[in-house]
């Protein structure tokens, strides 16, 4: 028997064994799932059922509210709309509401490349807002500073889950410039009783909080009367139709990601083997990546992939598991704030209700001193995920410049990607594991 000794905060870690068994499922019976296609509506069903629970402003695991029947009818004025990948959903968003040459879109600089690539396909004029220091949320200072009369979408980010405190207040300031809200909840999948947006985005991709290895999809709200400002109606369905199915082999090598990144994983301190198995893997071409050649790159790439049945049922089957997955984080995140006690180490986010921990982001007081204690980790056989950290435009060795970025011009933004680090809170950490690292933490 292999006993894995190495902890993995990110990646290796949306995996697991069940996953695999549905992943062998469908690539064994696939044809009878890629035909169909009506899972998708299930699907879409079930999380606007789940996202519709409106009765508290807490995750479901801390209301007592009734199990959720996922065939029952929604009775909802929202619509959801599947995408293959994060581009297609944040791009078709822009183009149904008309954006063009000139038009200005608002987001923070502390944000994933896909975001930025997006925008700046979509021909708009890509404006970067700063974020503060204690909160991580937009600033509404330098967000006024940013609107101009050219300014038509504000992007409010999520960032590592938790909504942001100025929330009301951007709101109320883009409803008064009758600019509109796109919130970027890609890494989180609950709902709460603030629902102002006109847009939303989630997502269950392979690195989010559960995951079909890759969908992301765009609900629609109605509440500001969406539908009848943009003539959406007509334009979603003729924008559904212009979807384009992913190819069987794009199915197949999403579904070999569950099964190699789960064996890499059991295998990951065995003669490196894990490592190895990845390599060859992607040298291959036998799995999926998250961003292609061309989004690495900024080029503009497929944004008209619809989502794939096959994958809507790997998300069909780990949304049940979500409230599980959610109150288990929370579990791992109190034992950190509560057994972590070291000066250097400074936690973001210490309030345990209302948001779904996924991810555990920590500060250190410098950039010196985050790779010190990323290596110190590492050599006690701990993987920090460091992958929100070393620019405030991620991954770290994108090109500021095809961003549209001019360096310094977010200075919190950027100090705080280079000092932070996030630790592991996921399914298969344990109680042991949990104590291992904070004991670490406390002695470095």
């Amino acid at each position: 028997m292999i006993f894995k000794k190495t902890l993995i905060s990110e990646f290796f870690t949306t995996v697991s064994f069940n996953q695999v068994l549905n992943s062998w499922y469908l690539m064994t019976f696939w044809i009878f799932k890629f035909l169909f296609w009506s899972d998708i509506k299930l699907l879409e069903n079930q999380l606007l059922k789940y996202l519709s629970l409106n009765n508290s402003t807490l995750p479901s695991f801390f209301c007592k509210t009734p199990s959720l029947n996922i065939w029952s009818p929604v009775i909802d004025d929202r619509k959801i709309i599947s995408f293959y990948n994060w581009r297609s959903a944040i791009y078709n968003t822009l183009k149904l509401i008309w954006i063009s040459e000139g038009d200005e879109v608002i987001t923070s600089w502390y944000t994933c490349s896909v975001v930025s690539n997006s925008i700046i396909q979509s021909w708009a004029n890509i404006v970067y807002n700063d974020i503060e220091k204690t909160t991580l949320s937009l600033d509404v200072k330098d967000l006024k500073k940013n609107i101009t009369t050219n300014t038509k979408v504000i992007i409010i980010q999520d960032t590592f889950w938790k909504q942001s405190c100025n929330y009301k207040d951007i709101i109320n300031l883009a409803r008064e410039k009758n600019i509109v809200i796109i919130e970027d909840r890609a890494l989180s999948l609950w709902n709460n009783t603030q629902i102002l947006w006109d847009f939303a985005i989630y997502s269950t991709g392979r690195d989010k909080v559960i995951s079909s290895v890759t969908w992301w999809f765009l609900l629609v709200n109605n509440i500001n009367s969406v539908y009848e400002k943009f003539n959406l109606k007509e334009k979603i369905k003729k924008l559904e139709q212009d979807l384009e199915k992913p190819t069987f082999i794009l199915i197949i090598r999403n579904l070999l990601y569950n099964i190699v990144w789960y064996k890499a994983y059991k295998f990951y301190d065995f003669f490196s083997l894990g490592k190895i198995i990845i390599f060859i893997s992607r040298k291959l071409n036998l799995i999926t990546e998250i961003l292609s050649f061309k989004e690495k790159n900024f080029k503009k790439s497929n944004f008209n992939l619809w989502f794939s049945s096959s994958l809507a049922y790997l998300a069909k089957k780990e949304l049940l598991f979500l409230d599980k997955y959610t109150s288990n984080r929370l579990l791992k995140s109190k034992y950190y704030i509560e057994n972590i006690a070291n000066p250097k180490i400074e936690i973001i986010f210490k309030e345990l209700s209302n948001y779904n921990w996924f991810r555990f982001p920590i500060l250190l007081n410098s950039e010196g001193e985050k790779n010190s204690l990323y290596s110190y980790m590492k050599k006690n056989n701990v993987l920090l995920w460091n992958y929100w950290t070393g620019q405030n435009i991620i991954p770290s060795w994108i090109d500021l410049k095809n961003a549209k970025y001019i360096k310094w011009s977010c200075n919190v933004s950027e100090d705080i990607s280079k000092r932070i680090l996030t630790l592991p809170n996921h399914k298969l950490i344990s109680k042991k594991d949990l104590s291992k690292v904070a004991e670490l933490l406390n002695l470095f």
